[in-house]
């Protein structure tokens, strides 16, 4: 028997969003470490989505992902620092190593976006009710904060 769809613009929808936004949130399964430094893009790849859209699976990609941008970010800092020409011991002007680095973590960023669906969208006709519920998530996330917010003030 196939589960009925919430739609994403009924009241039992905006319900489980409150309530899902209620619960800490998501974490890898137990098997996947993240490093010091990857939780702010761990917090940033599960909230692009609702909660119940999230697997297992797609929770370990979830963590190369975070990881793979804390990476990004980490070299971004020290390309910026060094510049993108370096000398080498020759005293021979050169692209900084950094450079092709980045792209190769972009190209992973990518393909673990691709594999996750978090890219572009190709037309569906979930697309709507995904992206509205998606939406009534991020929105009861935001109160829930602000009422958290004016309890501790």
């Amino acid at each position: 028997m196939a589960t009925r769809r919430i739609h994403a613009n009924s009241v039992n929808s905006a319900v489980k969003a409150m309530l899902n936004a209620s619960l800490a949130d998501l974490r890898p399964p137990e098997h996947v470490k993240l490093r010091d430094g990857d939780e702010p893009f761990w917090i940033g790849v599960v909230r692009a989505r609702a909660r119940e859209e999230w697997t297992e699976t797609d929770l370990v990609v979830a963590a190369q992902l975070a990881r793979c941008l804390h990476d990004i970010e980490r070299e971004q800092v020290c390309l910026d620092a060094e510049g993108a020409v370096v000398v080498n011991d020759k005293g021979t002007q050169i692209v900084n190593p950094r450079v092709s680095v980045l792209e190769q973590y972009a190209r992973r960023e990518m393909a673990l976006m691709r594999t996750l669906r978090m890219g572009g969208y190709s037309p569906d006709k979930q697309l709507p009710n995904l992206l509205n519920a998606r939406k009534t998530e991020r929105q009861a996330r935001k109160v829930k904060d602000e009422l958290a917010d004016e309890l501790l003030a």
